[in-house]
């Protein structure tokens, strides 16, 4: 047995003698290589990331390991735990592996991603390379996308018919755009492309801008086609329909270009006079509606008249006639025109009705004019009192800040709005961007317009409840009111519109809900299943019957996060009639 144990512990010793001296064997060589080829790290990384080197084998008496690395501007992009991107790192003898650390630099630059190549270039020493000896180490940029708001400089601008150089139109960023985009314009108007302009690069009015990436602005160049021809000054309206890519449409999607005429009338013009009387009730009998005419003219000259408005022909002739368009002869010798429109007086209660007369030919010895061709006369019943009529088309805006608020006495109201109280439903001039008070599917210039868009930024979600009030309603029983609206952003506008009347209401101008009676609701998805699309109005049309004087209120609410980041609502002719 004592044996055994003797024989056992001198195994043993043999054994532990035989590993220590493998331990201070240094005369091996250890290859030198990466474990991995990959590595990846976000800009915004607070910790260093370590970068370890292997060495396959301990038995070696240690040496040096050069690094490089490529791919970035070190102190810009990067910085290293050693100081430099090119450096050598010292190696222990036996040591099984070496490290070094790479942190990123966070900036707020909408970047690419950043690929690093960290390359071993050599060794000394008992080392040697092995085969792994390239690293990529890619830096993951974390900065959000600049989503810019298009928009004209200008709502209007002039140029000349004659003018030899083109005309830049603006378009101005509120930011850079990241990512560049395209931006889709239209145009309309009298003037036509081909005849009296043309866009620089473009082959109709209707085009594509390509913006690129990083910018502040764009452009596109008017040039006007010279005549000989006598004619009024033509319009140009370009619209900016659609953007993609890193864009957005802004307030000023629209502006009018005027093109003034340049030519000489071979013969005297006509014009309605500025002078006529443009109100008339409508026991007014016959009246006399003048024209002025530049010289006198030397041969007959035949004018066309077209009429239109809310009046018809039981309202009014032409001296009998209700032709329309109406013709009459101004003869040659005369310096001046006028035309007689008698009125006809008839037993309804109604309201005022408008009769607008546009000049359509001039023929003969008379050329149109170019200032005043179209005149509207408004004729007002004399048949006892009309019904009460409110209506608000927001058309006499002009253009000041407190406007709506002290001139209109509209008030705002936030509810349990959390984003920047400064988004309210304000009173704005976009032209032709509104609706027309007789039909909602024409246009016109003024309205109130609610505008939001985060830009994907989280920091500005939050809640909107926004509120703007009427003055007060000064009559009662049974009223029709109504309101046009349109949406726009139909994919990210998840905002409510609801419509109320009160006759509690104090005036304070702080909406407390139950004050008020809701008449109706509106949403993006209602409106676009029943057809309306982006910036299309519905007229909105409900019925009241309040026993006092009354306010009408329009408040949007809704919640603004990464999926429904932009809104914007638009309401135009708010009107209460009595039935």
């Amino acid at each position: 047995m004592k044996l055994k144990y003797l024989i056992s512990l001198f195994g043993a010793f043999l054994l532990f003698t035989s590993c220590e001296d493998d331990e201070e064997n240094l005369n091996g060589i250890g290859k030198v290589t990466f474990a991995i080829t990959e590595l990846v790290e976000v800009e915004n990384a607070t910790n260093p990331l370590n970068i370890n080197i292997g060495i396959d084998s301990f038995n070696h008496a240690g040496g040096t390991i050069d690094i490089s690395i490529s791919g970035g501007d070190y102190g810009v992009d990067y910085e290293t735990s050693e100081g430099s991107s090119s450096f050598t790192i010292d190696v222990e003898a036996q040591a099984l592996f070496s490290t070094f650390s790479l942190s990123p630099i966070d900036d707020q630059n909408i970047e690419s991603n950043l690929p690093l190549t960290i390359t071993i270039t050599g060794v000394s020493g008992s080392l040697e390379l092995g085969e792994n000896t390239t690293l990529t180490f890619t830096i993951i940029d974390n900065d959000d996308p600049l989503v810019a708001l298009v928009g004209f400089e200008n709502d209007t601008e002039q140029i000349d018919e004659n003018q030899a150089t083109s005309e830049s139109i603006q378009l101005l960023f509120n930011q850079v755009t990241t990512d560049g985009g395209t931006i889709s314009v239209s145009s309309s108007g009298d003037a036509i492309y081909g005849v009296d302009y043309t866009v620089d690069g473009q082959t109709s009015g209707d085009f594509l801008i390509n913006v690129p990436s990083g910018s502040t602005s764009t452009s596109f160049a008017v040039q006007p086609i010279d005549n000989t021809n006598f004619e009024a000054n033509k319009t140009i309206i370009f619209t900016l329909d659609e953007v993609s890519g890193g864009l957005s449409l802004g307030a000023e999607t629209e502006t009018t270009i005027t093109v003034v005429n340049d030519d000489a009338s071979p013969n005297p013009i006509i014009d309605f006079s500025a002078s006529n009387t443009l109100n008339y009730n409508e026991a007014s009998g016959t009246i006399t509606l003048n024209f002025d005419i530049s010289e006198t003219t030397t041969a007959d000259a035949t004018i066309e008249l077209t009429t239109s408005g809310s009046a018809d022909t039981s309202d009014f002739n032409f001296s009998g006639s209700n032709a329309n368009p109406y013709t009459f002869v101004i003869p040659s010798g005369s310096n001046a025109g006028s035309v007689a429109i008698t009125l006809v007086d008839d037993t309804d209660t109604e309201s005022d009705e408008t009769l607008t007369l546009d000049i359509t030919s001039v023929t003969g010895g008379l050329d149109a004019g170019a200032n005043l061709q179209s005149q509207t006369i408004t004729i007002t019943d004399n048949d006892g009192a009309a019904p009460f009529s409110y209506i608000e088309t927001f058309e006499s805006n002009d253009g000041t800040n407190t406007y709506l608020n002290s001139t209109l006495n509209y008030q705002n109201a936030l509810a349990n709005q959390t984003i920047n109280p400064n988004q309210l439903i304000d009173l704005i001039t976009n032209t032709g961007s509104f609706s027309d008070v007789d039909d909602e599917t024409g246009s016109s210039d003024n309205g109130l317009n609610l505008f939001y868009n985060t830009g994907n930024d989280p920091a500005l979600n939050g809640v909107i409840d926004n509120v703007v009030i009427t003055p007060v309603i000064q009559t009662s029983g049974a009223t029709d009111i109504s309101i046009d609206g349109a949406y726009a952003f139909k994919n990210q506008n998840a905002a409510m519109v609801t419509f109320y009347w009160s006759q509690t209401y104090d005036g304070s101008g702080t909406f407390n809900e139950s004050d008020w009676t809701v008449m109706g609701t509106e949403s993006v998805a209602n409106m676009d299943t029943e057809g309306f699309g982006n910036n299309s109005y519905k007229r909105q049309e409900f019925s009241v019957s309040p026993t006092a004087d009354f306010y009408v209120a329009i408040r949007v609410t809704g919640t603004v996060d990464d999926t429904n980041y932009r809104l914007r609502w638009r309401f135009d002719n708010i009107k209460a009639i009595t039935q």
